[in-house]
């Protein structure tokens, strides 16, 4: 599986740093990781790196992915050059269904917003 799923206790969320090639089941295994993080540290907020990655799932893939993340877990996620695209479609699917879910291109503005508190969805774009 080329994903690391970690507990930044000095940031106090979960991060988790993609490399290379990932599959729907690479996807379903570090949101697995995450939400068992989650739990044990009540920390709702999760950054995925993917400026390292080098494909992402299919489109029917990312949609039911995207259609199944959770709402109570606000997720910033850091886009690469590769599958810009791919993530960019997963926010517009979390967008659809009033998720906190976003896509950054700098690390401080995607720590930025998960530290702020949430608002009405309408209203955090």
């Amino acid at each position: 599986m080329p994903e690391h799923v970690s507990f930044d206790s000095e940031a106090d969320l979960i991060r988790i740093r993609v490399w290379g090639a990932n599959t729907i089941g690479d996807w379903d295994s570090s949101k697995a990781q995450a939400l068992q993080l989650v739990e044990l540290h009540g920390v709702p907020q999760l950054l995925v790196d993917v400026r390292d990655g080098e494909s992402a799932p299919s489109i029917l893939e990312i949609f039911e992915f995207g259609a199944q993340w959770p709402h109570d877990i606000r997720t910033a996620v850091l886009l690469g050059q590769k599958n810009r695209e791919q993530h960019q479609f997963l926010e517009t699917v979390a967008l659809n269904r009033a998720k906190q879910l976003r896509v950054f291109d700098d690390e401080q503005q995607a720590l930025a917003w998960l530290r702020r508190p949430p608002r009405s969805i309408q209203a955090d774009t």
